[in-house]
């Protein structure tokens, strides 16, 4: 029986807590979170049996075996550090950390200690982006030439999640003192790992970054000054040359992630939005010649917090571990020095 315990219990904390208590072999035994009370109204909802107010306290006094890390992004690295010293295995939200320096720093102190750990990338869990990573890697579309992908909200524009002007929950991502990385660190985040995934590691990049004028710079404590757009040319290790943008400005899209790769043999094409089995297509073989795109059938697949137990219970790394993390972190941080830079060309290291 794996014991677990959940650090930091704000919105994402509930998601974390509903899939853990429905695996096998977990076992849910506390949480904690700094903000006085909280900790104890999430326990008293998940039927959690302790929660604390620090998570040092915690780690001290529980039995543990590992830990889901769902702070805000700055109190990653600190919270997995002080778990990886007590010997626990850590599975953490996105993006790893708040910068590659502590990404790096979290990866290797893991390393060393021979923890497993997890990234919570959580488009992983739909059955089509694992069979689209199989497919690529198969060699079923030839040496890869071409790719697209995208990943739109259009919060800015409609009301359909709500008015952002008068909801905080929308606010502090608009805003860099409130810890946000604007649209690159919330949703590129998982833009880039959903495209690498699939197509492979990517070696250099050239983005542009832009904050849109909103009619309005301030509102409240909140300074909108986060970026909101970004468009980034890639280049992959396999020698591919793709494009990868988002934006909470595209009209018409509550969510929407999406992914065409070319080959030299055939396409892919995958559009989360779209519902099975129509959300993974090919275009292979004979079908090349008429331009015929054939929906693809994809099993189900473990989610990420299956993934990260099961690791546990084996011994073996899980399918995004903190060096994943932390290849996805050098994008961000590639992302933000290209942009700074006018858009200039920079190598992943």
């Amino acid at each position: 029986m794996i014991r677990m315990a959940i650090i930091g219990t704000g919105g994402m904390a509930n998601g974390h807590a509903m899939i853990f208590k429905t695996i096998k072999g977990c076992n849910l035994t506390a949480c904690c979170d700094v903000v006085p009370g909280r900790a104890q109204a999430f326990a008293a909802k998940h039927g959690i049996p302790q929660a604390y107010e620090s998570a040092g306290a915690m780690l001290e006094r529980e039995r543990l075996d590992a830990v889901s890390i769902v702070t805000t992004d700055k109190a990653h690295a600190p919270m997995a550090l002080l778990a990886i010293k007590h010997g626990l295995h850590v599975m953490c939200e996105k993006p790893l950390a708040d910068n590659l320096r502590n990404a790096r720093a979290m990866a290797q102190a893991a390393r060393l200690k021979k923890i497993i750990t997890a990234v919570n990338f959580s488009y992983r869990d739909n059955p089509a982006t694992q069979m689209a990573a199989q497919i690529v890697a198969s060699g079923k579309l030839g040496h890869i030439r071409h790719v697209a992908g995208s990943y739109l909200q259009s919060w800015l524009v409609g009301k359909y999640w709500g008015d952002w002007r008068k909801h905080e929950a929308w606010l502090w991502r608009l805003s860099t003192a409130h810890g946000s990385a604007g649209v690159l660190g919330d949703i590129g985040v998982h833009a880039y790992d959903f495209i690498s995934f699939v197509v492979g590691d990517i070696a250099a990049m050239q983005c542009n970054l832009k904050t849109f004028d909103k009619g309005v710079k301030r509102i409240g404590p909140y300074v909108l000054d986060a970026n909101d757009s970004f468009a980034t040319i890639v280049r992959f290790k396999n020698g591919a040359l793709g494009t990868l943008h988002s934006s909470r400005w595209a009209t018409g899209h509550v969510n929407s992630v999406a992914l065409q790769v070319y080959g030299d043999k055939g396409g892919l094409d995958i559009d989360l939005t779209r519902h099975a089995p129509e959300t993974l297509r090919v275009c292979l073989g004979k079908d090349v010649d008429t331009n015929t795109w054939r929906p693809v059938k994809c099993p189900k697949t473990p989610n990420m917090y299956q993934r990260f137990i099961t690791a546990i219970q084996s011994g073996r790394a899980a399918q995004a571990d903190f060096a994943v993390g932390t290849r996805v972190q050098a994008y961000l941080d590639a992302s933000l020095r290209s942009s700074a830079h006018g858009g200039q060309l920079v190598e992943i290291k």
